[in-house]
């Protein structure tokens, strides 16, 4: 990381890296236009008001200036996701489907582990189609991308939101509650988790949620969380659905692996969600999943589903 007279965890991007990064951008806006995504620049400020219409994380994560011309708080984009959901609901009008691609810089107010703050997120959203076959498209596309970049030993991390749901849904508790609970789940903080329900008195509700913690690791997993929710009819329709893109990620010859915990960004995202990791990085090297009605408080009720990346980081660990 070059960081000369910087701010931490801020970094320079010499000739060679430099030039590495953009041939990887190059190549990827090249597959995504082959595959039907159009490419779209997001602008880098956005008002306050979205940003805080798309959950708490996300408006931490997020730089505030004070626009000189109106006096209003802007945010400076910290995820290209929702700026793109924003102008497919002006260029949808809320109708048919629509495929876009993106590729530019965004800076956060916190910089994840072996990340700068300053990242250079690739990704594409498809807009507009309910169905899994758009889940199973967006992780095609993404194993795809990753080979186009001489990723080996792909593994796809899966999880479906809807387990985790299913379980707080019988508990009683407040916004404040449920964000804290979340934080200690992803943490798989077992102690803390204990501590918010100890005035729970379902029990079983309780174990439900603390066996999640440890529900982590090959296919073995994913039927054992099958067997435990078997009388659970609407989630027996979100665990075929899990076995579809499950099926899709083996033909592409990339490992599977589940962890039924990792719920992060779980205030915008709706039912699958899934990481790429690749032995050599210590972090995700892609993350996505379904998020049906981002701008929901915005007036726009859309499914969609996507990914992103941080080119930085996978050059920096190459």
């Amino acid at each position: 990381m070059v960081q000369w007279k910087l701010p931490e965890n801020l970094e320079d991007f010499l000739p060679v890296q430099a030039k590495k990064l953009e041939s990887y951008r190059r190549q990827l806006l090249d597959l995504y236009e082959k595959l039907g995504y159009e490419f779209i620049i997001p602008s880098l400020l956005e008002y306050e008001d979205s940003l805080n219409a798309h959950g708490k994380d996300l408006n931490l994560d997020t730089f505030k200036v004070v626009d000189q011309m109106s006096g209003r708080m802007m945010g400076v984009s910290s995820d290209l996701t929702t700026q793109v959901s924003r102008i497919d609901a002006y260029l949808s009008e809320g109708k048919g489907e629509n495929k876009l691609c993106y590729a530019g810089p965004i800076i956060r107010t916190k910089a994840g582990i072996g990340q700068s703050r300053e990242l250079y997120q690739v990704g594409l959203e498809y807009f507009g189609n309910p169905k899994v076959e758009a889940d199973t498209e967006i992780v095609n596309t993404l194993i795809k991308s990753l080979k186009l970049l001489n990723i080996k030993d792909i593994i796809i991390d899966i999880n479906h939101l809807a387990v985790y749901r299913s379980i707080i849904n019988e508990i009683d508790l407040d916004v404040n509650q449920k964000d804290l609970l979340a934080e200690a789940v992803t943490l798989k903080d077992k102690t803390q988790i204990n501590h918010i329900l100890q005035s729970i008195k379902d029990k079983k509700t309780i174990n439900n949620l603390t066996n999640l913690v440890d529900l982590y690791g090959d296919k073995n997993v994913f039927k054992l969380i099958k067997e435990q929710f078997a009388n659970d009819k609407e989630l027996k329709k979100c665990f075929d659905d899990v076995q579809k893109i499950v099926d899709v990620v083996e033909k592409e010859g990339a490992k599977v692996n589940f962890d039924f915990s990792d719920i992060r960004g779980y205030q915008y995202h709706t039912g699958i969600m899934f990481a790429a990791y690749a032995s050599g990085f210590k972090s995700a090297l892609a993350q996505g999943g379904r998020y049906d009605n981002l701008n929901s408080s915005l007036g726009s009720m859309r499914p969609a589903t996507g990914f992103s990346m941080d080119l930085k980081y996978i050059v920096n660990h190459q």
